[in-house]
């Protein structure tokens, strides 16, 4: 999808806005040619480390573009998480005897 977001002070300013809409909204801005107040904005989904969430994300410049950046936080418990999955691996990996 294409996405844009306005600038203001040189910085990513609201929520980023679809081609279609920003057309519709600033029928004067040109998307191949964006003028100081706008900025391609780039989505990015979140791809959490292991045992961590999403808690929230940031827009930061990347050359002319924006691009939305996760931060992420470390799930409560994560040891017994890890335990467990450790030991579903083990039980997995463990031959199927029939006795």
């Amino acid at each position: 999808m294409e996405l844009y977001i306005r600038i203001k002070n040189g910085q990513p300013f609201e929520h980023p806005i679809s081609g279609e809409n920003l057309k519709q909204a600033f029928p004067h801005v040109d998307t191949n040619n964006l003028p100081a107040g706008f900025a391609k904005f780039v989505r990015v989904a979140p791809t959490p480390p292991e045992f961590q969430n999403p808690v929230g994300s940031t827009y930061v410049w990347d050359g002319n573009v924006v691009t939305e950046v996760w931060s992420y936080k470390l799930i409560p418990n994560w040891e017994e998480e890890l335990a467990a999955k450790e030991k579903m691996n083990a039980a997995g990996s463990a031959p199927n005897v029939i006795g």
